[in-house]
């Protein structure tokens, strides 16, 4: 049995390689603590203290809430906890804390709406091949209508849109949970508390689309658990990444970082690179005066009214021809096809139909015999210097 979530199962779509380090090989990396989640961290504490004391009939005031906070805070600080965003303090993030709470508990007091049936929630939901999947909820409520609401609190500085709160996965898998355990539920409700925005958004889902949402779920699983390669995959999010310094991507880079001056300058890849980068100014070279002359060997042939020019021992053929330029457009595919030309002019891309492919957008090995030649590239490009 293995347990998948909603991160685990976007670690591999961003990064397979990431994946593979993490939950396969379970390689422990010491990452550092940031402002952020701290903060974060905190927040969702205080927020599941004050519905725990709630169940027990307490209620805390907004500044015993505030005051807990600030224990929190000062209890568990560390000095290795990172601020990435210079030009602002610790004391403006604990602020912003203090806010999200304070604007909190205004909004929703004296908290006497719905019931608190759970708080982070340890459970999991049965999926195929004897797999499961991790279900916590930040906080579970319902009220005597047969309501129930997955509620879930978001301190970040994003606020997502109604779309994309619509197609979410992780609180549609709870909401599927909480169908099955819970049988009075009418209505289920995913909520999302956007605190440094001071505002609630609900989604919901029927059965059908949840059933599909599990379907689709089930479908990664079955890809990911496919695979035999994992294959890096660069994006702005490499710059978050733990395992940054074992990636193949950056691996030699921060090795050269170690280096001193004599070492670097002797290190075998800079110099293959170096060696590598000197041939390709002169190719660049050449060709560009490679360029010039055959556009003066054009234009003698023009001058001259002649379609071959002589040389010892070659001799140059010129011939003109036009490039044909065609639309890019859904139009112009249709009328290729009800011309009967589609097949025969349309290549296929073969890129981007093995993404698809990769990705498990869609799935036609089983109607065609498709074989994967592995065949290397290399491309060159500048290295930044700090």
């Amino acid at each position: 049995m293995v347990a998948y979530s909603n991160s685990r199962i976007n670690c591999f779509y961003q990064c397979p390689y990431k994946y593979k380090l993490q939950y396969i090989d379970r390689i422990k990396v010491e990452v550092p603590d940031t402002i952020e989640t701290y903060m974060g961290r905190l927040v969702h504490e205080v927020m599941e203290k004050l519905y725990k004391d709630l169940q027990y009939q307490k209620k805390n005031t907004k500044k015993e809430l505030l005051d807990y906070f600030e224990k929190l805070w000062s209890g568990k600080w560390s000095d290795k906890i990172v601020i990435v965003k210079k030009d602002y303090t610790t004391d403006n993030y604990k602020d912003m804390g203090r806010k999200y709470i304070s604007d909190y508990y205004d909004r929703f007091k004296p908290f006497n709406g719905i019931k608190t049936l759970a708080l982070e929630t340890e459970n999991f939901l049965d999926l195929e091949d004897g797999n499961k999947y991790h279900i916590r909820i930040d906080r579970l409520a319902c009220n005597n209508d047969g309501n129930y609401y997955v509620c879930d609190y978001k301190t970040g500085g994003r606020i997502s849109t109604q779309y994309d709160l619509d197609r979410d996965r992780q609180l549609a898998m709870y909401s599927l949970w909480v169908r099955q355990k819970y049988s009075d539920a009418k209505d289920v409700k995913l909520v999302w508390y956007f605190m440094a925005f001071d505002r609630e958004m609900v989604s919901e889902r029927t059965p059908k689309q949840l059933e599909g949402v599990k379907r689709d779920i089930e479908n990664m699983i079955k890809h990911i658990e496919s695979v035999s390669e994992f294959p890096t995959y660069k994006s702005r999010l490499c710059d978050w990444c733990k395992y940054k310094q074992m990636c193949p991507h950056f691996k030699h880079e921060y090795e050269l970082k170690e280096k001193n001056e004599k070492e670097f300058k002797e290190d075998d890849g800079v110099k293959l690179v170096d060696e590598y980068t000197r041939l390709e100014n002169e190719e660049k070279e050449a060709n560009g005066k490679k360029e010039e002359i055959k556009q003066k060997i054009i234009k003698f042939s023009k001058q001259m009214g002649v379609d071959v020019v002589c040389g010892t021992d070659r001799k140059a053929s010129i011939k003109s021809y036009s490039r044909l330029e065609y639309p890019k457009t859904d139009e112009f595919m249709e009328l290729l096809k009800k011309k009967g030309l589609y097949d025969e002019v349309v290549a296929v891309n073969s890129t981007k139909l093995r993404n698809k492919l990769e990705s498990g957008d869609i799935d036609i090995e089983v109607l065609v015999n498709l074989k994967a030649e592995k065949v290397w590239s290399l491309r060159m490009s500048n290295r930044e210097k700090k």
